[in-house]
Formats: C-alpha cells, sequence, structure tokens
C-alpha cells in the first residue's frame, strides 16, 4: 500500500492505494482535489483487477503520468506482473509486463515501474536464482511503445550468486537512461555483510558499470530515490559495527556516490 502526492498552485490530488483482504485482494484508488467545489471521490477499480492479485506500486512517471503496478495469479502456477496508466480520470486496460513460474514473491520487496521523458518504460520484479529461501535476483525489462511489447529480461546485477539481491529502486534519468540501486547479498557468504550497488541501463538492456554504494547496510528495509535538483538522491537503512541502523542517504551528480550520511542521528541499535 502507498500514496503519491503532487501539488501545483491551485490544487492537490492524493492517491491511495487500499487493499482488502476478503477471497482475495480489490483494490480502490481515492483521487481527492481539494477544492471548495470538490471533495475527495472514491472508485473502486476491482474490475480491472484479478481476485488475489497483490502489493501494487504507484509512482509518477518522468512523462507526468501516474502508473500503478502489481502482481496477480497467472495460469497454473505462474505469477503475472501487470501495471496500468491513470489517464482522463481512470485507469486503462492493464497490460502484461512479464510472467514466470520461479519468481519470488514477497510483502516487503515488491516490483516495481519506472517511466522516462518519452515514456519509454522499465519494470522489475524478483526470480529465484537458487533453492534456498533467500536466493533470488533481480530481473528487468523495458518497453518503447507504451507496454504493447516488453523486451527480453535482463538480470540487473552482475553477480549471480544463490543470495539475496532485492529492494529495487529505479529513477528515470536524461539521455535515456535508468539508475538503480539495490541491496545485494554477493558478500554475505565471505563477511556476512548486505551491501548497497547501483547501476545505470537503457531501454536496450545495456548495463553500465556497477558500483558499490555501501558495503555494509540492513538486509531487510526497502530503498529510495528521488530527483534533488541535478543530482539522485537515495536513502536506506544503514548498519554500522555496532549495529546502529539509522537512515542513511547518498548523491549521486552523475559520476559518482557521495559518501553516506545519516538523515538523523536516531540511535537505532539492532542487534543481529
Amino acid at each position: 500500500m502507498g500514496f503519491v502526492c503532487r501539488h501545483s498552485r491551485l490544487w492537490r490530488v492524493t492517491w491511495a492505494l487500499l487493499g482488502v483482504s476478503l477471497h482475495g485482494y480489490w483494490l480502490v484508488v481515492t483521487a481527492a482535489e481539494q477544492t471548495p467545489a470538490a471533495g475527495p471521490q472514491v472508485s473502486p477499480i476491482a474490475e480491472l483487477i484479478q481476485p488475489g492479485s497483490r502489493y501494487p506500486y504507484l509512482v509518477r512517471g518522468g512523462d507526468g503520468r501516474t502508473y500503478m503496478s502489481w502482481l496477480e495469479p497467472g495460469p497454473g502456477q505462474s505469477t503475472r506482473l501487470r501495471f496500468a496508466v491513470y489517464r482522463d480520470g481512470q485507469f486503462a486496460t492493464p497490460r502484461t509486463i512479464a510472467a514466470g513460474t520461479d519468481w519470488f514473491v514477497n510483502w516487503a520487496d515488491v516490483p516495481s515501474i519506472a517511466a522516462l521523458e518519452d515514456g519509454t518504460l522499465a519494470a522489475h520484479w524478483l526470480a529465484r536464482n537458487g533453492t534456498q529461501t533467500y536466493a533470488y535476483g533481480v530481473r528487468v525489462s523495458c518497453s518503447t511503445d507504451g507496454g504493447r511489447h516488453w523486451s527480453r529480461p535482463f538480470w540487473l546485477h552482475d553477480d549471480r550468486s544463490a543470495s539475496e539481491h532485492g529492494f529495487v529502486s529505479i529513477l528515470p534519468q536524461s539521455r535515456g537512461q535508468f539508475l538503480a540501486i539495490w541491496l545485494d547479498g554477493r558478500a554475505m557468504e565471505s563477511t556476512g555483510d548486505t551491501q548497497l550497488w547501483s547501476r545505470q541501463f537503457d531501454a536496450r538492456g545495456r548495463l553500465g558499470k556497477e558500483v558499490l554504494i555501501d558495503k555494509r547496510v540492513c538486509s531487510c528495509c526497502p530503498t529510495s530515490m528521488t530527483l534533488a535538483g541535478n543530482s539522485a538522491l537515495a536513502v536506506y537503512r544503514d548498519r554500522s559495527a555496532q549495529e546502529i541502523r539509522d537512515i542513511s542517504y547518498v548523491k549521486w551528480d552523475g559520476v559518482r556516490w557521495t559518501r553516506p550520511r545519516p538523515c538523523h542521528v536516531d540511535g537505532w541499535e539492532i542487534p543481529g
């Protein structure tokens, strides 16, 4: 569940996704335009979503459109990643991004979608790469025609070890590039640490160099990114040698990441 808020001088629109577990998940979209003449309007979109669907993700794309992605049951034992675009006061007919039977589906680590200014799309999901419980990696696919066709999926990371790779954030950049960060367990066997990595990619699946941002971070907390002027600002839960797990931030100037700094020194200690 989540929300996205956008502002202008005259109005504010608030989005909310509500999930209610009954015989499955039903999604409700709330769009509230704060003007004297109009109050909140709640519009159910259950007719667009299959029963059993879950884990919605809502985002404003670089093209100014609002996108929602989610997981839903597919034929047999498969899972499908679907998305829809909000336009003219309603969500358009959903389209399927990808489907598979070997996916890692988890309530805390959900797929996402992102859009460049020209409408080029990128989406990610998690697929198993081993038999252990947390052996999975990040798969990415892109579309240049509004989601009608999607590219052959590729791995976001070079590492293929049977370890955790997830909690991804993808941010649209300029010149046809997406910037991604993720938590990576490639060093778990040798050091016991989860790391934060990043790289750029484009719709053709051309991958930039992997960059290690932080060599020791919390292994089970989501990441997030946004634009901050001409830089990308990323936040995540850090992990010190003393097991202090405060929220840290880093900035990307298009060439390198800054050193991690705490957003606030909370001193949140979680052993183990």
